[in-house]
């Protein structure tokens, strides 16, 4: 019966090659995934980055809109998504919250108050693809406050 693969030299070289490449092929798949991982990591900040911007744009919108003093009106346009996601932005009086995906970025902004021209309500939910006006309104004479209206 011919040569066994035990006492053949080339079947040998074979078999290292091929332990060699199933070796190699592990570390190139662990490599891969753990790749994977970090670019949807890098994906999802670099989403609340873009929260906390749009955050810090609406609350700097209300502070000058606040202090500019009575009749003063700053327009907002909200973009259409967060890296292809959709967002809502919750303001009230203590800041703005942008929520993304189950995750937040919020931006403080200093008390006062704020409302919408529909209802006399403590929140206003702005929303994607829409333009907003931000209004400084006289209430009660005695105070101040940011009114928030959708732009037709």
């Amino acid at each position: 019966m011919g040569n066994s693969i035990i006492n053949d030299p080339s079947a040998s070289i074979s078999i290292d090659f091929l332990i060699s490449m199933l070796f190699l092929l592990i570390i190139t798949s662990s490599i891969i995934s753990i790749a994977e991982g970090r670019f949807i990591t890098a994906e999802n900040t670099e989403q609340l980055a873009e929260a906390r911007v749009i955050s810090e744009k609406v609350a700097n919108a209300i502070e000058v809109t606040y202090s500019g003093g009575y009749g003063h009106e700053i327009r907002i346009e909200m973009p259409s998504s967060l890296k292809g996601s959709d967002y809502t932005v919750k303001v009230n009086q203590s800041g703005v919250l942008v929520m993304v995906n189950g995750k937040c970025g919020y931006s403080f902004s200093y008390l006062k108050k704020i409302s919408s021209y529909n209802n006399n309500q403590s929140e206003v939910f702005m929303f994607p693809k829409n333009s907003y006006i931000l209004r400084n309104v006289k209430f009660n004479n005695n105070y101040h406050k940011v009114v928030i209206s959708e732009e037709l």
